[in-house]
Order: structure tokens, then sequence, then C-alpha cells
């Protein structure tokens, strides 16, 4: 991992450089659940569409379901994620008076909200050290040999969070997001141009460098 580390910096440099845009734990959350299986400038669109309508959770509530449905269209799964967000406002309301829980077991207990999603909004609105194991993640740590092939989200984190300083777990978190979106792409990865070529320890990727 020391190797890994200093080849992402001396690529990358040392600061983090992904983030969500927002420091508003409502919107961030929200935002994350238009974001899942869809491509960013999707769930960006649909994020916007929907936040220049409403403010808070009393506002998605007080929406009618098919307004709703047409604002986040362009994120895809439009009808789940709309059923997910009314559940998540209504969670909000109900139990924590609209505010957004600070708690990553309190986060995962809402409605479509996963682990990813609780240490986004853990990490980037309430700064506290976490890495959010996203498909980009999870795909680098297993290729690199971090954590064996059949780990789970929560092991990749575990092991992840095992093995840097928490000051540096956003670094890990956002360097290999673009690892997995430049380089070690889900089919044809570009191993030969991939500064984490020399640490790698799949054979089968190596093998087309």
């Amino acid at each position: 991992m020391r190797h890994v580390l200093q080849l992402l910096e001396a690529r990358h440099g040392g600061d983090e450089k992904e983030d969500t845009g927002s420091r508003d734990p409502f919107r961030t959350l929200i935002g994350c659940v238009l974001s899942h299986r869809t491509r960013d400038a999707n769930s960006g669109r649909a994020t916007e569409a929907l936040f220049q309508a409403v403010n808070g959770p009393e506002d998605i509530l007080e929406l009618d379901p098919d307004d709703l449905r047409s604002l986040i269209r362009c994120s895809g799964f439009y009808n789940q994620k709309a059923k997910n967000i009314r559940a998540i406002c209504r969670a909000l309301l109900d139990e924590y008076k609209g505010s957004v829980p600070d708690d990553r077991d309190r986060l995962m207990s809402l409605p479509g909200v996963g682990s990813k999603t609780a240490d986004i909004v853990m990490s980037h609105v309430y700064q506290r050290p976490a890495i959010a194991v996203d498909v980009h993640v999870e795909k680098v740590s297993k290729r690199l040999g971090l954590v064996h092939s059949d780990a789970r989200p929560e092991e990749v984190k575990k092991t992840l969070e095992s093995l840097v300083a928490p000051q540096r777990f956003r670094f890990v978190d956002s360097a290999f997001v673009r690892q997995g979106k430049e380089y070690c792409i889900s089919r044809n990865p570009r191993c030969g141009e991939c500064p984490l070529r020399a640490a790698c320890k799949n054979p089968q990727d190596k093998s087309k460098d």
C-alpha cells in the first residue's frame, strides 16, 4: 500500500480531487441516491433539476409524485429512486426533525441508503474520516491484490482503512475512483499507461501491458 500511495501521489499529487460539490447534508444525501446505477453527468443533471424546485424534505413530500419522477427521470431507475427519496424524507422528518443524521449506522437505516452513500455524507459533509467504496474503489483494490477477489464492499472498506492513516482516507478514496475511471476500466483496462502498473498484482491485466 505504501508503494501504491507513492505512485498515486507522483501521478495525481497528494490532495484529494473528488468532491460532491456541496456541503449541504440533505442535497449530498439525495444526490448520492440519484447517482446509483447511472453516469455522473446524469445524476448531476437530476440533482440540479430537483434542487431548483425544492430545498428540503418537506418540499419533496409536497411535490406530486409524478412531478418528482419527472424531475429525476434523467438519473435512470427514477421510479424506485423517487420511492426511496420520499421514504427518506418521511424518515428524516419523523425521526430526525428534518435533519440528516451525522451517524453512519443511522444513515444506513434510511431507505435506499447503503454504506457508500453513508460514507460520502460522513466524509464530505461531516468531515469524519471514511473511505466510500464504490465500484471503482472495489475494482482497483481487487486488481491490485489489496483484498481478495470475492471481498464484499464492507471488507474492502475495512481493509483499506486499516492500511492508511485516517487523514489519507479522502486521498485514497478519490485517487482510486480516478484510477477506476481513467485506467482500471472494467473491459480492456489501460494497463500499459496505468501509473500503478508496477504495483499491480493482477496477472490478467499485466499481460496486456
